[in-house]
This record gives structure tokens, sequence and C-alpha cells, in this order.
């Protein structure tokens, strides 16, 4: 029997946070969705360190990272109902005298090559205590999508703030994501775990809960989503929350060795406004100085980076695109073509400086308003010995 959309609603105004603690019989969630919700409890010491810090009324950020589903977007109408938001208010009604933040460093279209790239602009540099990692559905279900996913952890569990760790997986209409790989590494790793796809899963498939009522398309949950996953986030807080304060750790615990590789633990990362050329012909900056625009045959520009892979953060205009190539340390030219996935486009590079140029070329049917080629972001990764920093 479905469960029909009046009765989802009643379900879902359960849900509000002067709920969020309630028992799963109150919520309309049944346990045994609970207990499938719930992947891993890992070690929660980092966890418990959070918790004390906001027993003792010191501020606390709690932060997500990941893409679209954590940006919300026009998907979910109130941006209060957004789970990492619903993350924020189960610790502002569990500790009342902590000051709790949030940041939402979820973008649209991204995966971890990109994340693992941005992760200290858009969320160490935010100092979070807490971090949610939601990267099921845009990182595809291989070993280098995974690779740049632990390099994410990594970076995130060598902080010197013992930053606390949770992997959250969604997934696509059709059942698939990748969290095979995500959760080898989450155990590899002792992380909390929740799952959204193995709770819902077996309730969308059966037809007792219509995929309609919680999506707002193939792949972005809505409203009533976001704030089923926030119950689940909460139940898994809620388990890991001593009844009274217990000693936990204060600094930093090393995480293990890596599982696949460090590649992606160390990057070095340039975009917009702080994107500087070495050298060029042709180009210029775009009007908001976000972007280096390149648009004539014969146009060039050269930037320098840093590593053994290469991530070019770039995009041609749908219209007229021009074609363009580019070459490393003088070699070879080659196609730079679109890539939705935004996999680096060099690997395997010697350690080290090396530089990239790109051109421009045209197959002579352009109009005379050809369109560009924007460059935003280049960044460089590279293996290190495990455990030791860059000089």
């Amino acid at each position: 029997m479905k469960t029909s959309f009046k009765t989802l609603a009643c379900l879902l105004c359960f849900l509000d946070t002067t709920s969020i603690n309630a028992p799963a019989e109150e919520t309309g969630i049944t346990a045994p969705i609970l207990r499938r919700g719930l992947v891993s409890e890992g070690d929660t010491s980092r966890l418990r360190a959070v918790f004390e810090k906001a027993r003792r009324g010191e501020p606390v950020t709690v932060a997500a990272v990941g893409g679209s589903i954590t940006a919300g977007g026009a998907q979910t109408k109130d941006p209060a109902n957004r789970y990492v938001q619903q993350v924020a208010k189960w610790f502002e009604a569990n500790f009342p005298n902590s000051k709790i933040s949030f940041v939402n460093a979820g973008i649209g279209g991204t995966n971890s090559f990109y994340g693992a790239m941005r992760l200290q602009r858009d969320v160490l540099a935010k100092n979070p205590d807490l971090v949610i990692v939601e990267w099921a559905v845009n990182n595809q279900a291989g070993k280098d999508f995974a690779e740049s996913y632990e390099g994410v952890l990594r970076q995130l569990l060598r902080s010197p703030r013992n930053i606390a760790v949770i992997e959250l997986f969604f997934m696509h209409k059709d059942g698939e994501n990748a969290q095979m790989w995500q959760e080898i590494l989450g155990r590899h790793y002792q992380l909390p775990m929740v799952s959204f796809r193995d709770a819902f899963w077996p309730e969308l498939t059966s037809g007792r809960i219509p995929w309609d009522d919680l999506y707002a398309d193939v792949v972005h949950p809505k409203d009533a989503g976001h704030l089923l996953a926030g119950k689940l986030l909460g139940k898994l807080l809620e388990n890991a929350l001593p009844e009274k304060a217990v000693p936990a750790p204060e600094t930093a615990t090393e995480p293990p060795a890596p599982l696949i590789s460090n590649l992606y633990e160390n990057c070095d990362f340039s975009v917009y406004e702080g994107l500087k050329a070495f050298a060029k012909s042709g180009w210029e900056r775009s009007a908001d100085q976000k972007f280096w625009e390149g648009r004539e045959p014969g146009d060039w520009i050269e930037f320098t980076f840093t590593g053994q892979s290469l991530f070019l953060g770039y995009d041609f205009d749908k219209e007229q695109a021009p074609q363009g190539s580019f070459s490393i340390d003088g070699g070879k030219p080659q196609t730079l073509k679109e890539d939705a996935h935004r996999r680096p486009i060099a690997t395997n590079l010697s350690p080290g400086l090396h530089r990239i140029r790109i051109d421009i070329q045209r197959d002579g049917k352009a109009s005379n308003s050809p369109g560009k080629l924007k460059v935003w972001a280049v960044g460089g990764t590279e293996t290190r010995p495990p455990n030791t920093a860059k000089q």
C-alpha cells in the first residue's frame, strides 16, 4: 500500500526542530529504515570531541561538502530544510548554550576531483568541527574517483582541528551510486556512514513510498527527502551522544596509511581572480575578472602548476565554440575536450613544476562573433610519503 501525499505530509510535520529527538515511531520512520540507513557508527571519538566542545558552550561549525544535492538549489523550497541545516538544528536542540554555525559547500555538477582541489578554500578555511561528505551520486563507481574521494577524507582527517567526518550516500533513481568504493574507504578510516539509499530503497522499489514524494527529479531530493536525510543523520548523532560528559580526545589522531594513495591529499589550486598567467598572447581577463578568455585562432596562454596530476577548470561557449589544444612542458599537443565529469586532463606526470600551454584553433566555420574558451582554475596534485606535509 502506497503512502499517500497527505500521510507523507503528516510524517514530515514531525520532522521539524521541535521533534528532532523524537523516537522513531513518533516520526513515521520505522526502526528498519533507521537500521538500514546506519551503515556504520565507526570510531566516534572525533564526534565525542565535538560534543564536549559544544557542552562547554564553545561555538561549533557544521559543514557539508558535495554536489547539487548538498547545495539544495531549486529542489528545496525552504533552505532551512536542507540536511546540513537539519544537523545544525540537532546541535542547537542538544547544546543550547553553544553557538552553532553551518557551512553549505555544495556545488552542483561537481565531484570529488574538484572537491579535493577546492576543499581548503571552501571548507577547511571555515574552521569546521564536523564535515559531512556527499559525493555518492556525482562520483562514478571507479578507482580513479575513489582516489580523489580518499584525498578529501585525508585532508579533513589530517587537519589539526580534529575534524569529525561523516559520509553520506544518496542515489540516482535507478539505485546506482558510488557507495561501494566510498564505503570501503569509510571502513578503512573507521568513519561514521549514513546511506539514504540503503534506508529508503526498499520503500521506494516496493511502492510503499512513491519516488515523487521524496524527489524533485531523478536525482535531487526535495524538502521531504532532505528532512528524512536529516533524521537519519540525527539518529547517528544520537547514538554517538553519551548521556553525560565523558573524556574525548582534544587533538587530532593520525589516520592510517592511504588505502589507494595520498595523491589528492596534496593539492595546489589557483582559481578565479587568483589564477595568474605565466605568459600569453591574445587571451584577456573577463569583465568580472574570474576567467581567462581566448577566442581567435593563434591565441595562446600558459600557466604553471606543481604535481603529477593536472586539473584544469574550463568551459566552452556553447555557440561557435572554438577548438582548443593543450601541451605540457612543450610536449605533443592534445585536444582539449569537454568533460562533464571534470576529470584531470593529465596524469602520471613527474613530480615538481610543470607548464601547460593552451592554444585556440578554428575550423573555418565561425561567424563574426566566435565563442570563447574560458579557463577559470588550474590545480596540481602530488604524492608524498604518508603523513608528511609539503615544505
